[in-house]
Protein backbone atom coordinates (compact mmCIF):
# COMPACT_ATOMS: atom_id res chain seq x y z
CA UNK A 1 0.00 0.00 0.00
CA UNK A 2 1.15 3.50 -0.77
CA UNK A 3 0.62 6.31 1.70
CA UNK A 4 -0.17 9.98 1.06
CA UNK A 5 1.58 12.30 3.49
CA UNK A 6 -0.52 15.45 3.00
CA UNK A 7 -3.40 16.59 0.80
CA UNK A 8 -1.14 19.02 -1.08
CA UNK A 9 0.76 16.06 -2.52
CA UNK A 10 -2.21 13.97 -3.64
CA UNK A 11 -2.17 13.23 -7.39
CA UNK A 12 -5.82 14.28 -7.56
CA UNK A 13 -4.62 17.88 -7.19
CA UNK A 14 -2.85 17.68 -10.57
CA UNK A 15 -4.45 17.89 -14.01
CA UNK A 16 -4.78 14.66 -15.97
CA UNK A 17 -3.67 15.11 -19.59
CA UNK A 18 -5.56 13.23 -22.31
CA UNK A 19 -2.93 11.99 -24.73
CA UNK A 20 -5.37 9.78 -26.61
CA UNK A 21 -6.25 6.11 -26.56
CA UNK A 22 -3.32 4.90 -28.64
CA UNK A 23 -0.65 7.00 -26.93
CA UNK A 24 -1.82 5.95 -23.47
CA UNK A 25 -1.83 2.26 -24.51
CA UNK A 26 -5.60 2.13 -24.08
CA UNK A 27 -5.45 3.89 -20.75
CA UNK A 28 -2.65 1.79 -19.27
CA UNK A 29 -0.76 5.02 -18.65
CA UNK A 30 -2.29 8.03 -16.93
CA UNK A 31 -0.44 11.32 -17.46
CA UNK A 32 -0.44 14.10 -14.85
CA UNK A 33 0.85 17.63 -15.45
CA UNK A 34 3.05 18.84 -12.59
CA UNK A 35 3.71 22.02 -14.55
CA UNK A 36 3.59 22.81 -18.28
CA UNK A 37 7.10 21.38 -18.79
CA UNK A 38 6.94 18.47 -16.31
CA UNK A 39 4.74 15.38 -16.53
CA UNK A 40 4.30 12.24 -14.47
CA UNK A 41 3.33 9.09 -16.39
CA UNK A 42 1.77 6.59 -13.98
CA UNK A 43 0.91 2.94 -14.65
CA UNK A 44 -1.86 2.57 -12.04
CA UNK A 45 -3.22 -0.87 -12.99
CA UNK A 46 -0.21 -2.92 -11.89
CA UNK A 47 0.68 -3.46 -8.23
CA UNK A 48 4.07 -1.82 -8.86
CA UNK A 49 2.37 1.45 -9.89
CA UNK A 50 5.55 2.67 -11.55
CA UNK A 51 5.96 6.36 -12.34
CA UNK A 52 8.06 7.90 -15.11
CA UNK A 53 8.76 11.62 -15.33
CA UNK A 54 9.16 13.73 -18.45
CA UNK A 55 11.10 16.98 -18.02
CA UNK A 56 11.04 19.24 -21.08
CA UNK A 57 13.58 21.95 -21.87
CA UNK A 58 13.84 24.39 -24.76
CA UNK A 59 15.89 21.99 -26.87
CA UNK A 60 15.59 18.48 -25.40
CA UNK A 61 13.48 16.41 -23.04
CA UNK A 62 14.54 14.02 -20.29
CA UNK A 63 12.55 10.87 -19.53
CA UNK A 64 13.33 9.53 -16.08
CA UNK A 65 12.58 5.77 -16.05
CA UNK A 66 10.56 3.90 -18.66
CA UNK A 67 8.59 1.37 -16.61
CA UNK A 68 7.70 -2.25 -17.25
CA UNK A 69 6.76 -2.25 -20.97
CA UNK A 70 3.21 -3.51 -20.66
CA UNK A 71 2.41 -0.52 -22.88
CA UNK A 72 4.53 1.58 -25.24
CA UNK A 73 5.56 4.59 -23.17
CA UNK A 74 7.32 6.16 -26.17
CA UNK A 75 3.95 6.91 -27.78
CA UNK A 76 2.84 8.64 -24.60
CA UNK A 77 6.02 10.73 -24.52
CA UNK A 78 5.66 11.69 -28.19
CA UNK A 79 2.15 12.97 -27.48
CA UNK A 80 3.65 15.40 -24.95
CA UNK A 81 6.74 16.65 -26.78
CA UNK A 82 8.39 16.63 -30.22
CA UNK A 83 11.84 17.39 -28.79
CA UNK A 84 14.66 14.81 -28.81
CA UNK A 85 14.38 12.60 -25.74
CA UNK A 86 17.18 11.43 -23.46
CA UNK A 87 16.33 8.46 -21.24
CA UNK A 88 17.89 8.12 -17.80
CA UNK A 89 17.14 5.62 -15.07
CA UNK A 90 17.06 6.05 -11.33
CA UNK A 91 18.45 2.49 -11.30
CA UNK A 92 18.41 -0.50 -13.62
CA UNK A 93 15.83 -2.83 -12.06
CA UNK A 94 13.46 -4.30 -14.68
CA UNK A 95 10.46 -2.20 -13.61
CA UNK A 96 12.34 1.01 -14.44
CA UNK A 97 14.12 0.17 -17.71
CA UNK A 98 11.91 -2.15 -19.73
CA UNK A 99 10.90 0.46 -22.34
CA UNK A 100 14.47 1.81 -22.70
CA UNK A 101 15.05 -0.11 -25.94
CA UNK A 102 12.41 1.99 -27.71
CA UNK A 103 14.51 5.17 -27.44
CA UNK A 104 17.59 6.22 -29.39
CA UNK A 105 19.47 7.88 -26.52
CA UNK A 106 19.96 6.29 -23.11
CA UNK A 107 22.33 7.51 -20.39
CA UNK A 108 23.39 5.27 -17.50
CA UNK A 109 26.06 4.35 -14.95
CA UNK A 110 29.51 3.03 -15.83
CA UNK A 111 29.14 -0.11 -13.73
CA UNK A 112 29.22 -3.81 -14.55
CA UNK A 113 25.97 -4.09 -12.57
CA UNK A 114 24.25 -1.66 -14.94
CA UNK A 115 25.71 -3.22 -18.06
CA UNK A 116 24.49 -6.65 -16.97
CA UNK A 117 20.96 -5.36 -16.43
CA UNK A 118 21.09 -3.45 -19.72
CA UNK A 119 21.61 -6.77 -21.52
CA UNK A 120 18.08 -7.79 -20.48
CA UNK A 121 16.60 -9.19 -17.29
CA UNK A 122 15.98 -12.96 -17.22
CA UNK A 123 12.42 -14.08 -16.61
CA UNK A 124 13.23 -15.29 -13.09
CA UNK A 125 13.80 -11.70 -11.92
CA UNK A 126 10.33 -10.47 -12.87
CA UNK A 127 8.11 -13.54 -13.02
CA UNK A 128 6.06 -12.50 -9.97
CA UNK A 129 5.17 -9.20 -11.65
CA UNK A 130 4.34 -10.54 -15.13
CA UNK A 131 1.20 -12.50 -14.39
CA UNK A 132 -2.54 -11.77 -14.32
CA UNK A 133 -2.69 -11.52 -10.52
CA UNK A 134 -0.34 -8.50 -10.68
CA UNK A 135 -2.81 -6.49 -12.75
CA UNK A 136 -6.11 -4.91 -11.75
CA UNK A 137 -7.34 -4.56 -15.33
CA UNK A 138 -7.11 -2.37 -18.40
CA UNK A 139 -4.29 -4.23 -20.15
CA UNK A 140 -3.06 -2.69 -23.42
CA UNK A 141 -4.25 -4.22 -26.67
CA UNK A 142 -2.03 -7.05 -27.85
CA UNK A 143 -0.27 -7.60 -24.53
CA UNK A 144 0.45 -11.27 -23.85
CA UNK A 145 1.91 -12.52 -20.58
CA UNK A 146 3.36 -15.63 -22.22
CA UNK A 147 5.21 -13.71 -24.93
CA UNK A 148 6.43 -10.88 -22.73
CA UNK A 149 10.20 -10.45 -22.82
CA UNK A 150 12.63 -8.00 -21.30
CA UNK A 151 14.61 -6.48 -24.16
CA UNK A 152 18.11 -5.14 -23.60
CA UNK A 153 19.30 -1.65 -24.49
CA UNK A 154 22.52 0.23 -25.21
CA UNK A 155 23.97 2.92 -22.96
CA UNK A 156 25.15 5.86 -25.06
CA UNK A 157 26.75 7.95 -22.32
CA UNK A 158 27.98 7.25 -18.81
CA UNK A 159 26.82 9.75 -16.16
CA UNK A 160 29.21 11.13 -13.58
CA UNK A 161 28.21 12.27 -10.11
CA UNK A 162 27.42 15.98 -10.23
CA UNK A 163 27.10 16.03 -14.01
CA UNK A 164 24.61 18.49 -15.51
CA UNK A 165 22.25 17.38 -18.28
CA UNK A 166 21.44 20.55 -20.21
CA UNK A 167 18.02 20.41 -21.86
CA UNK A 168 18.23 24.01 -23.06
CA UNK A 169 17.09 26.54 -20.49
CA UNK A 170 16.71 23.72 -17.98
CA UNK A 171 19.56 21.96 -16.23
CA UNK A 172 19.20 18.63 -14.43
CA UNK A 173 21.87 17.58 -11.91
CA UNK A 174 22.90 13.94 -11.57
CA UNK A 175 23.51 12.64 -8.05
CA UNK A 176 24.87 9.15 -7.43
CA UNK A 177 23.05 7.65 -4.44
CA UNK A 178 23.86 3.94 -4.09
CA UNK A 179 22.01 1.88 -1.54
CA UNK A 180 18.86 0.45 -3.06
CA UNK A 181 21.14 -0.70 -5.88
CA UNK A 182 24.79 0.09 -6.71
CA UNK A 183 23.68 2.26 -9.66
CA UNK A 184 20.94 4.29 -7.98
CA UNK A 185 20.82 7.94 -9.01
CA UNK A 186 18.76 11.05 -8.31
CA UNK A 187 17.94 13.74 -10.84
CA UNK A 188 17.56 17.23 -9.42
CA UNK A 189 16.07 20.25 -11.17
CA UNK A 190 17.26 22.97 -8.82
CA UNK A 191 15.30 25.66 -10.70
CA UNK A 192 11.96 24.05 -9.82
CA UNK A 193 12.98 22.11 -6.71
CA UNK A 194 11.96 18.77 -8.27
CA UNK A 195 14.01 15.78 -7.05
CA UNK A 196 13.43 12.44 -8.80
CA UNK A 197 14.32 9.71 -6.33
CA UNK A 198 13.19 6.44 -7.98
CA UNK A 199 13.22 3.64 -5.41
CA UNK A 200 15.67 5.36 -3.08
CA UNK A 201 12.59 6.99 -1.64
CA UNK A 202 8.86 6.64 -2.19
CA UNK A 203 6.16 6.85 0.52
CA UNK A 204 5.67 3.11 1.03
CA UNK A 205 7.91 0.15 1.93
CA UNK A 206 11.50 0.70 0.81
CA UNK A 207 13.58 -2.28 -0.26
CA UNK A 208 17.06 -2.29 1.25
CA UNK A 209 17.24 -6.00 2.01
CA UNK A 210 18.08 -7.59 -1.34
CA UNK A 211 21.52 -8.85 -2.31
CA UNK A 212 22.13 -5.83 -4.55
CA UNK A 213 21.33 -3.37 -1.75
CA UNK A 214 23.86 -1.94 0.71
CA UNK A 215 22.74 -0.50 4.06
CA UNK A 216 25.85 1.62 4.66
CA UNK A 217 25.66 3.15 1.19
CA UNK A 218 21.95 3.80 1.68
CA UNK A 219 22.64 5.59 4.96
CA UNK A 220 25.22 7.85 3.32
CA UNK A 221 22.90 8.56 0.40
CA UNK A 222 20.06 9.37 2.79
CA UNK A 223 22.30 11.91 4.50
CA UNK A 224 23.04 13.53 1.16
CA UNK A 225 19.31 13.67 0.40
CA UNK A 226 18.51 15.18 3.79
CA UNK A 227 21.01 17.97 3.10
CA UNK A 228 19.05 18.81 -0.07
CA UNK A 229 15.70 19.07 1.73
CA UNK A 230 15.57 22.90 2.06
CA UNK A 231 15.92 23.25 -1.72
CA UNK A 232 13.32 20.62 -2.68
CA UNK A 233 9.71 21.48 -3.51
CA UNK A 234 8.58 18.02 -4.63
CA UNK A 235 10.04 14.56 -4.35
CA UNK A 236 9.26 12.72 -7.60
CA UNK A 237 9.11 9.09 -6.39
CA UNK A 238 9.40 5.90 -8.40
CA UNK A 239 6.13 4.27 -7.37
CA UNK A 240 2.59 5.15 -6.35
CA UNK A 241 2.45 8.89 -5.75
CA UNK A 242 3.50 11.39 -8.42
CA UNK A 243 4.90 13.84 -5.85
CA UNK A 244 5.79 13.58 -2.17
CA UNK A 245 6.59 15.95 0.67
CA UNK A 246 10.28 16.95 0.87
CA UNK A 247 10.08 16.52 4.66
CA UNK A 248 10.50 12.82 3.96
CA UNK A 249 14.15 13.44 3.06
CA UNK A 250 15.07 14.24 6.64
CA UNK A 251 12.83 11.47 7.92
CA UNK A 252 14.57 8.99 5.63
CA UNK A 253 17.99 9.79 7.06
CA UNK A 254 16.70 9.67 10.63
CA UNK A 255 15.13 6.31 9.87
CA UNK A 256 18.41 4.81 8.68
CA UNK A 257 20.18 6.14 11.74
CA UNK A 258 17.43 4.66 13.94
CA UNK A 259 17.75 1.24 12.30
CA UNK A 260 21.27 1.01 13.68
CA UNK A 261 19.92 1.44 17.21
CA UNK A 262 19.15 -2.00 18.71
CA UNK A 263 16.30 -0.46 20.71
CA UNK A 264 14.34 0.58 17.59
CA UNK A 265 11.38 -1.82 17.24
CA UNK A 266 11.02 -3.98 14.14
CA UNK A 267 9.24 -7.05 12.80
CA UNK A 268 11.25 -10.10 11.83
CA UNK A 269 11.00 -11.97 8.54
CA UNK A 270 13.09 -14.47 6.65
CA UNK A 271 16.63 -13.03 6.91
CA UNK A 272 15.24 -9.50 7.05
CA UNK A 273 13.67 -6.89 9.28
CA UNK A 274 10.77 -4.52 8.66
CA UNK A 275 10.82 -1.13 10.35
CA UNK A 276 7.77 1.14 10.34
CA UNK A 277 8.22 4.91 10.32
CA UNK A 278 5.99 7.94 9.82
CA UNK A 279 4.52 7.50 6.34
CA UNK A 280 6.88 4.78 5.09
CA UNK A 281 8.56 1.53 6.08
CA UNK A 282 11.87 -0.15 5.27
CA UNK A 283 12.93 -3.74 4.69
CA UNK A 284 16.57 -4.33 5.58
CA UNK A 285 18.85 -7.29 6.08
CA UNK A 286 19.05 -8.88 9.52
CA UNK A 287 21.17 -7.32 10.96
CA UNK A 288 21.01 -4.03 8.99
CA UNK A 289 24.64 -3.69 7.93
Amino acid sequence: MFYAYADEYEKENFEVIDVGDNASSQGWYVTYMIDNRTYAILAPYHWQRTVSFLLIGDEKALLIDTGMAFGNIKLNVEALTDKPVIVVNTHSHYDHVSNNHLFETVYGRDLDYTRKNASGHPRATWQNAIQPSAVSGNLPEGFDFENYENIGFEIDHYLEDGEIIDLGGREIEVLHTPGHTPDSMLFFDRSTGYLATGDTFYPSTLWAHRADANFTDYLESAKRMADLQPRVKYILPGHGQIVANPDFLGKLYNAFVAMRDPDTPYETGENRRRYQFDGFAALVADPPE
